[in-house]
């Protein structure tokens, strides 16, 4: 695993909070929409946490630069 930014450490730290919520709400009968979104979107930051940075990703449907001459 590479060493993570503090962007992402910040990112993960959310994460793991929200799931953390999520769980301590389904443990304690809360209703199915109230824990279940901080349990989502915290799975969903753990993930965003280890994307690659922007500068490292292909995107083939990018428009290319003209090179001029």
């Amino acid at each position: 695993m590479s060493k993570l930014n503090t962007k992402q450490k910040v990112i993960l730290a959310m994460g793991a909070l929200g799931i953390m919520i999520g769980i301590y709400g389904k443990f304690n009968t809360w209703e199915y929409m109230e824990y279940f979104p901080f349990f989502y979107s915290g799975a969903t930051l753990m993930w965003i946490a280890f994307l690659p940075n922007k500068k490292s990703c292909y995107n083939p449907f990018k428009k290319k630069e003209v090179q001029k001459s």
